[in-house]
């Protein structure tokens, strides 16, 4: 397996005749790929020209290709050209089909199928001007193909003013469209990669209000704030290209962190992202991190150098280049010095990893190929990928913004954790006694009760079963003292001291109050531990106009143990 490249010039009929001269006589699969820089003039025009030249020369030669920002030519991206590049399969049992998806008109279930009928399929390249809610159903759909087939590729470039395209082989150009490629061969071997190292940065957002790509609001305001006040990016024409440099870290749960780029933004302020954003979501700006860029791109490096491919394609996010500044060759440089690379900037690139196939945002899809066995180690020296760099000052910014944020976001932990431990008792979790005296003192309703428990023969328990069991019933009750205070607004429960607990009520009539009191007695009771049997007694009152808070906590505890006095097990009220 080989690569040529070229680009468009007044040779390249005479290029295209030279390179399938030997490649007819041995009857070898081949593939061509074109990338056209987007904002070109007449890029569509000097593409027919392309195209035409191909239909000519080699017009048995499958043909894809798609609009661009930077397309890999010897090793270096060029924003100016359009680019040729043609590989050539070398063993007779690889297979190379183009599947124009907008052209066929098929459906979904009739892609799968075509994709499952082919032979020893080793991988999908995926080219798209579509967007992401179209072709999420059909990624979805194509992962239930065998876990080693692999999928890969890249979304087409475009804005308002130069649209995104797609084309292949005789087929007209579309916008909306998606192109496969399907490799296949019991002896050819694909091995996928991605590289991140974007960071997040300040503190997280979360999302109050949005429907599918839309974010209507973070924390209550206008999504657009959050690029106005922390960044100074206008409403303007560049506001993609400005906010691109800033995506966003979207956290769905504990385990699942992705990251979304701005595509638009609409006149009230809400902002069209580049996929689904979940309501409730949590969100962080990010910026480049070059230690970490450089981290995962010697990763890479080593795990491509140990495939030994002979052919590596490389789908590089556009954003990622605005980061490096005209510098961007410095994470492709080492690997094309070794290697033949070929691909293009996009606006998204799609991987499949661990059987599911995501469309990711500033990063490099790493695509390795060979055919056969891997033949010996390539001699790819992955430290030299950032001693070559020539690290541009907003880089240096980022790691100075970066190191600052992770001081402050780490103060801040040991803050709340120190707050948390002042106002919290250890065993219970609850709020403590001097914290819970705190609500109940500064509490501005005249309209509150307190409703205050305690452990029946607590004493007799830990004397009896130990002070392990004691410490048991203390957490069973606190459990119970925690759903009520989640199931009813209002409540605030704390740990008063020993087996004594104390609930602030507030916002409920004298009769919800000594049902919620009633309750928690029964569930405690219900609860109990099959080797014990666990009760309490409560005291229920209100606060009175005109008498001071420590006279209704002592006629509170008073009620409580009244309740002891008249046999245990019981609500003592007075309301």
């Amino acid at each position: 397996m080989r690569l040529l490249q070229t680009s468009y010039n007044d040779k390249l009929e005479n290029t295209v005749k030279q390179w399938t001269e030997s490649l007819s006589a041995n009857e070898r699969a081949a593939l061509f790929h074109i990338y056209v820089p987007y904002d070109l003039a007449d890029n569509r025009v000097k593409t027919d020209a392309v195209r035409g030249i191909l239909r000519t020369a080699a017009p048995d030669i499958p043909v894809i290709g798609c609009s661009a920002t930077g397309e890999i030519l010897e090793g270096s991206m060029n924003d100016t050209e359009i680019v040729l590049s043609l590989m050539i399969f070398d063993k007779p049992g690889t297979g190379i089909e183009v599947l124009p998806y907008y052209d066929k008109k098929m459906d979904e279930t009739a892609l799968l199928k075509y994709a499952a009928a082919i032979p020893n399929l080793k991988g999908i390249e995926v080219l798209t001007a579509a967007s992401y809610q179209d072709m999420e159903g059909v990624s979805m759909l194509l992962d239930e193909l065998p876990e080693e087939v692999e999928l890969f590729g890249g979304v087409a470039v475009g804005d308002a003013a130069c649209k995104s395209f797609v084309f292949a082989d005789d087929c007209d150009y579309s916008e909306n469209g998606t192109v496969f490629v399907f490799y296949s061969g019991e002896d050819f071997h694909i091995q996928t990669n991605r590289m991140f190292g974007w960071k997040a940065i300040g503190y997280p957002l979360t999302v109050t209000r949005s429907e599918g790509p839309v974010v209507y609001e973070l924390d209550g305001k206008p999504a657009y704030d959050v690029y106005h006040h922390y960044l100074h990016i206008g409403k303007g024409k560049n506001f993609f290209y400005d906010a691109l440099e800033f995506p966003w870290e979207v956290q769905i749960d504990e385990t699942t962190n992705y990251i979304r780029h701005a595509k638009s933004l609409n006149p009230d302020g809400s902002i069209v992202m580049s996929s689904n954003i979940p309501q409730g979501s949590r969100v962080r700006l990010t910026y480049g991190d070059p230690r970490r860029i450089f981290e995962h791109t010697k990763q890479t490096g080593l795990l491509v150098r140990d495939f030994a491919p002979q052919v590596v394609n490389i789908f590089n996010c556009m954003g990622r280049k605005l980061f490096w500044g005209g510098n961007e060759d410095v994470e492709i440089a080492e690997i094309s010095k070794h290697m033949q690379t070929t691909g293009f900037s996009a606006l998204g690139e799609i991987m499949r990893y661990k059987s599911q196939t995501v469309l990711n945002n500033l990063s490099i899809v790493c695509v390795a190929m060979r055919e056969g066995k891997a033949q010996g180690l390539i001699d790819l020296d992955v430290e030299q990928l950032e001693k070559s760099s020539d690290m541009p000052i907003t880089a240096r910014l980022a790691i100075f913004i970066n190191t600052i944020t992770e001081e402050l976001m780490e103060k801040n932990e040991q803050l709340n954790e120190m707050l948390y431990k002042a106002s919290h008792d250890a065993l219970t979790g609850l709020l403590n006694r001097g914290a819970i005296e705190r609500i109940i003192y500064d509490a501005e309703n005249e309209d509150w009760y307190l409703i205050m428990l305690d452990v029946d023969n607590f004493k007799q328990i830990n004397d009896r079963y130990g002070h392990n069991m004691g410490d048991k019933i203390l957490k069973l009750t606190t459990r119970h003292l925690y759903e009520h205070s989640d199931s009813f607004p209002g409540i605030q429960a704390g740990r008063w001291g020993g087996e004594e607990f104390m609930l602030s009520v507030s916002g409920y009539s004298p009769e919800q109050v000594k049902d919620i009191a009633e309750r928690l007695r029964k569930r405690v009771k219900a609860c109990s531990d099959s080797e014990v049997n666990v009760t309490i007694s409560v005291g229920v009152t209100a606060h009175h106009a005109g008498e001071s808070v420590l006279e209704t906590i002592d006629r509170v505890d008073a009620l409580m143990y009244r309740a002891k006095e008249q046999g245990k097990d019981r609500v003592c009220s007075d309301i």
